[in-house]
């Protein structure tokens, strides 16, 4: 796509006194790649996994401090309710995606349920979150070269998506 730009709707909880418990809340993200797909960028020097899965989860890079990430959190079975709680892997609230390809005049709408990939996917500790992610996400992950799922690394493909954001992107997330 020439601009791989989407609108992203999550739940967010609606205001006291409200006749309903949550309202939407929508924004335009940029459509990154395929979880498990890194796209090539020349630009990014980091360490590459090797080509053992695909997916059809669409991915987009946000910052710990912007509101979808509490959404996604509050609105999941774990039902996070402090900020403390948003701060890494986890989530699996309800998101819905637009696309609009203008090159054919085409909308694609996509539902479902959004992770966060934090940098605690991989260390010494898991969190209930990073066993969600990589049970509830793996479950869509599919397997391209068998026996090689090992030498596969969350963090390194985490690590690649973010080598492939602007400098500028870069500086600004957290």
């Amino acid at each position: 796509m020439k601009s791989p730009e989407f609108v992203l709707g999550t739940l967010d909880s609606a205001p006291k006194g409200s006749s309903t418990p949550y309202v939407p809340r929508v924004r335009y993200c940029i459509f990154r790649g395929f979880w498990a797909e890194l796209p090539e960028n020349k630009h990014n020097d980091a360490e590459r996994n090797p080509k053992v899965f695909a997916s059809d989860c669409p991915t987009f890079t946000t910052d710990v401090r912007m509101e979808k990430v509490a959404q996604i959190f509050a609105t999941s079975a774990g039902h996070a309710e402090s900020k403390h709680q948003t701060q890494g892997s986890g989530g699996g609230g309800p998101v819905e995606a637009v696309y609009w390809i203008s090159e054919t005049g085409t909308q694609w709408r996509i539902k479902g349920r959004a992770f966060v990939i934090a940098d605690d996917i991989e260390g010494d500790e898991e969190s209930s979150g990073v066993r969600t992610v990589k049970s509830e996400v793996g479950k869509r992950m599919r397997v391209l070269e068998a026996g090689k799922e090992g030498v596969w690394s969350w963090k390194k493909e985490l690590t690649g998506f973010f080598g492939n954001q602007s400098p500028g992107i870069k500086g600004a997330i957290r």
